[in-house]
Order: structure tokens, then sequence, then C-alpha cells
């Protein structure tokens, strides 16, 4: 007999491990564990979505005739041995995995196996477009560049194509997706689907073990089966593509959407794999549903960044779980878990978190990134809050975007350049500044925007490093035209905020 073992971000029907499955003689086995000892403190909505996404699988698997062994229970390696119990397999199936923890954890379980049991690892297509091995070998020596990466699959897969020239002459439409969003600017809302019976078993029980976790179960509303990420996909297309690339960056006050697509939870569990919403989204510009930019922007999020962050992560770990070569060593303030901070920027992109573990890209990389690094939070803190409260995130996700992109971290492996900004960056992209205590054009003021001396301090601490990039040749232009007394009052500044955040001063009841 044989055990065909699924974990809760591998729910596809169509992996190998299934398709090669005889239902006659093997059990498939999904384990809900729930260590309070080896979990970390997981948003509550995370949990639930998993959980029941879980449910509802194996519900499905069982209409179409597999043998299901569900198990909850404290730790993997208990269930297993209980399952072990009950049906002695003699050959154990898996899906590859991407997650270092877990990838070490299964080797660890599978080391201590008798040697009677023969464990076979099956490829993780279609959850992603390439295997693992494909993903290392096409990103290809260091420097990583994600164009390059990006340019090769488009080529190789015939993604957006016009024979051997990208549509429309142009690899990227990303010039023109920068608008930001006047207030008043309204967009389409998403789908929201309602629990069902099994939802609010897993909410009940969620609320229960785990009401010490972060995030509220108010409102859930995210699609656990593949049927409703479909309908989340079609609606997207339909409704919300169209704007999705002019107004990608844009970041409005109440708006915690916009036209984004939040189909990267239902992608990262399985419920949707990466080439059908590629073949999808191209299909809308094909039909003139949609323009290019928004196509082709939202096509290099799936297909460049998606597949680019997993090939890193891969290539990179596990040294790069570690990487902190701008020595940034603060804690990360209590209000990342609550949302009430009195800088408008920061609890305006907190706030859907905290709600729907949720908020779009430019506020994780803009705002909260952009946060961390001016203040010089830990990048360890920081990934790990990021891991905790994501809808979607990942440990093969989260490293590359958090350490890598938005705190450059890793000192330039995934991207030339670290994500840093002042706040007229956040005042040109968004309506936060109107509503906040602090002043956007204020750089030394009791109210000033602490953005902006933070912003030049960080500057000037990392000069030696960055005076040489040739994308930051601007800011250090700009920075050498200041006299010395500016640069020390600059640098007092700087040193104040980060002590009032130690404080508490940018915290609010």
């Amino acid at each position: 007999m044989a055990t065909r073992w699924i974990f809760g971000n591998q729910l596809n029907h169509d992996l190998p491990l299934l398709q090669e499955a005889n239902k006659q003689n093997d059990v498939i086995l999904m384990v809900e564990a729930t260590s309070r000892s080896k979990w970390k403190t997981y948003h509550k909505q995370k949990l639930v979505l998993v959980f029941s996404a879980m449910r509802h699988f194996a519900e499905e698997l069982r209409e179409k005739g597999f043998t299901v062994d569900y198990r909850e229970a404290d730790s993997f390696d208990q269930a297993f041995k209980a399952h072990q119990k009950d049906h002695d397999p003699d050959h154990v199936f898996y899906t590859a995995i991407t997650d270092e923890p877990m990838r070490k954890a299964m080797q660890k379980w599978q080391d201590a196996l008798p040697k009677k049991i023969t464990v076979e690892v099956c490829s993780d297509v279609p959850l992603f477009l390439l295997t693992q091995e494909e993903a290392v070998e096409a990103i290809g020596d260091k420097p990583y560049k994600m164009d390059r990466f990006y340019r090769k699959l488009r080529k190789e897969r015939n993604v957006l194509m016009n024979g051997s020239k990208p549509i429309g002459g142009k690899w990227s439409f990303d010039a023109e997706n920068r608008k930001p969003a006047k207030s008043g600017t309204t967009f389409p809302d998403p789908v929201q689907f309602r629990p069902d019976r099994i939802t609010k078993d897993v909410i009940d029980k969620v609320e229960r073990d785990f009401s010490d976790h972060p995030g509220a179960l108010d409102s859930f509303h995210w699609p656990v089966t593949r049927k409703e990420a479909t309908r989340a996909l079609h609606r997207f297309i339909e409704e919300r593509l169209e704007t999705f690339g002019t107004y990608q960056d844009a970041m409005l006050t109440g708006e915690d959407t916009l036209s984004h697509s939040l189909l990267s939870a239902a992608i990262n569990l399985g419920l949707l794999t990466p080439e059908e919403v590629i073949r999808q989204v191209e299909a809308a510009l094909e039909d003139q549903d949609a323009p290019l930019n928004a196509v082709e922007g939202f096509i290099r999020q799936i297909l460049g960044w998606r597949e680019y962050m997993r090939a890193v992560y891969l290539a990179e770990m596990p040294d790069y779980a570690s990487v902190n070569v701008l020595r940034h060593e603060a804690d990360l303030p209590d209000f990342f878990w609550t949302g009430k901070t009195n800088m408008n920027c920061v609890a305006e992109s907190l706030r859907p978190v905290v709600e729907h573990a949720h908020n779009h890209h430019i506020q994780r990389l803009m705002v909260l990134g952009n946060f961390a690094n001016l203040f010089a939070i830990s990048p360890q803190q920081t990934a790990d809050w990021f891991n905790e409260m994501y809808i979607d995130a990942y440990d093969w996700v989260v490293l590359p975007n958090v350490l890598g992109m938005a705190l450059h971290a890793d000192g330039g492996t995934l991207s030339t350049k670290p994500y840093i900004a002042s706040a007229n960056y956040i005042h040109k992209m968004s309506d936060y500044c109107k509503g906040c205590p602090f002043h956007q054009k204020d750089m030394f003021g009791e109210n000033a925007c602490p953005f902006n001396a933070l912003y030049r301090d960080f500057i000037d601490r990392h000069e030696e490093r960055f005076a040489d990039n040739q994308r930051m040749s601007m800011m250090y232009r700009q920075w050498g035209k200041r006299d010395a007394d500016s640069k020390r009052d600059i640098r007092k500044k700087a040193k104040a905020l980060r002590k009032q955040l130690q404080d508490g001063a940018f915290d609010t009841p």
C-alpha cells in the first residue's frame, strides 16, 4: 500500500502525485498540524484559510473516489505514526517542498523511517511553472537579473510574444503603471465568499484554540476551493484587470484593494495554477477586454517576480535567511501587530493586514518595507512578521521579497538598489499625507514626517556601499550638495527619531 501525502499549500488536482495514484490501493494523507510549540503566531485568517481549504480539498478527493486519511494532530510526525499504525504503507509519495524549514523537517522525518518504507518526491509542477531544478538553471549565475529571467520565460513559453519580439515592442510597460489615484476614484469591489459549514467550523476552532494569535475574524471572505478561486479569477479579469495596470502602485485611504486581483493566496495554495492565470489574463488582451499595460504588468508579477523569487530562494538557501549586510538590528515596534500608530501612511497600510491579512505590494514595499529600512529594523524580525501576518505568505516568497527586494539585506543578490523613499513618494502616490499629523514637506520640526530625515540619513550611513551605484547616483549628488551643518542636523534628527520609536512616540492607544 502506498501513502500519497499532500500538504496545505499543494491543493491541486493535477499534481503528478495524484495523477499517478491508484484509487484502489493508495491512501491520501492530509495533516492539519496545530503544534503551538512549532508554529509561528500566524494571523487567524491565514489559519482559517489553510485549514478550510485543506478540508474542502479532502472532501473533493473523496468525491473523486480517493481514500483520504485526514488527521488533526499536534505535529506531522505524530500524525504519520498514527497513519502508519492504521495503514502500514510500504511506499510514501509527496510533492517537492520549496520552503526550507519544511523541507528539512521532512528530511529528518524521512531519515527516521524504517528501511522497509520507500519515499519518493514528486514534481511540484503545476504549482509553479518550473521544476526546482529548472528554476535554478533559469536564474543563471550571479548577478541575478529579474529582467533577464522574465524575458527568457516569456520567449520559452511564448507569452505576449509576436514571433521573437514582445507584443507592443517593449518587454515592460511599468512606466505606464505608476499613476496615483485621485481621492474619490472608485474601483469595482472584488468578489467575496460567504463561509460555509466547513469554514465556520474552522473559524470556531481558530477562535477557540488560537485566540491569542493576531488578526480579526469578524469578516472572512477568501476563496477556499478551486471553484471559488476560479470565480475570483474570472471576476478580476472581467471587472478589475482593465485598471489594474494604471493604478497598481496607487494608494488611497479606505481603498484596501483598488484593482488588485487578491489571487496570490489561492495561487500559493494550489487552488489556481500560475499557467492558467497567465493564459486567461493573456486572452483578455486578445479579446480586447484589457489594455497591454495592465495585462503585461500583471503577467510580470506571476511569470516574472513569482518564479524569480522562488528561484533566488532555491539558489541561495539556507544561508539567505540570515542575511543582514546593512547591520540593521532595531526591534520591530508592537504597533505592527495592532496597526495603532500616528503615522497615517503606516496605519493605513497596517489596518487591512490586521483586519484581513492582506494589503497590496506598494504598501508592503514602499510604506512598511521602507519604514523598516529607514528605522534600521532587524530584517529577520521584519520577515518573520510578514510570514506570520499575510494570507499569501510562505517562506520561499517572503524571504526574497522582504530580505532582498524591500530591505536589501542581501547586499544586492536579488535587486540592484534598496527601495527607500522620503515622504515625497508617499505623498505623490497616495492621499495618506492629508490625514497625517506629520508634515510631508518638513524635515526638522517637531511634527516633521520621519521619512524625510531618515531617508537622507540612510543615504549618509550607507554611502560607502551605495555611492557608486548607478541607480542611486542622483541621491548622492543631492546629498553631496548639502553643507556640513545640514548633514549634521539630519543625522541628529534621525538619531532622535529612532530613539522616539523605541520610546513609543509613534504609538497610539
